[in-house]
């Protein structure tokens, strides 16, 4: 198991990201990389995000997307401090399981960063192995950066999407308690 940090801030976030993943997915399910997207994301930060989308917190939420089904249910999901950002976020990530037609982690958490796509990639690919639905990926340019000047930087929606996984995965090792009862890979 790799060290963590004295000074990682995302060891605050643990016990609520913990918290919130057994109350909505389930008390089984590792925790530790949800903890490791909160660490890709904002480096488990609260901020507003640059995208141009307004997305918010440690979970980068857009409620410019989601704010019709998950306000309802966690009407302070955007407001710093609140527990109800990691529900929310817990509660979006299990419908994305619920929908991810094969038990593999990395294809849910893929789905949580770029949504569909990579469902159509897999099943281009006949198979559902990270490499192979890579390799199907045709995607454009995204911007990554925007201002009021417009875009600064563009990355491969490929790229960003397929990294994705494999940062969750790997961040997400520093906080791993117990083995794995889910199949990432």
């Amino acid at each position: 198991m790799p060290l963590v940090r004295a000074e990682d801030r995302c060891l605050s976030l643990v016990n609520p990201v913990r918290e919130a993943t057994y109350k909505y997915i389930a008390n089984d399910f590792p925790y530790w990389y949800n903890v490791g997207l909160a660490k890709k994301e904002t480096n488990c930060r609260w901020i507003k995000s640059l995208d141009g989308h307004g997305s918010v917190g440690y979970f980068q939420l857009t409620p410019k997307f989601l704010d019709t089904y998950l306000k309802p249910l966690f009407p302070d999901y955007t407001k710093e401090y609140s527990k109800d950002h990691f529900y929310a976020f817990a509660y979006y990530l299990k419908s994305l399981i619920n929908k991810c037609p094969v038990k593999k982690l990395w294809v849910v958490y893929q789905m949580y960063n770029g949504g569909n796509w990579v469902l159509n990639e897999c099943k281009k690919a006949g198979i559902w192995e990270w490499e192979k639905c890579k390799n199907q990926c045709k995607r454009g340019m995204v911007c990554v950066w925007k201002t009021n000047e417009g875009c600064k930087q563009y990355r491969s929606a490929c790229d960003i999407n397929y990294m994705y996984s494999v940062k969750v995965y790997q961040f997400g090792q520093a906080y791993k308690t117990k083995p794995d009862a889910y199949f990432y890979w």
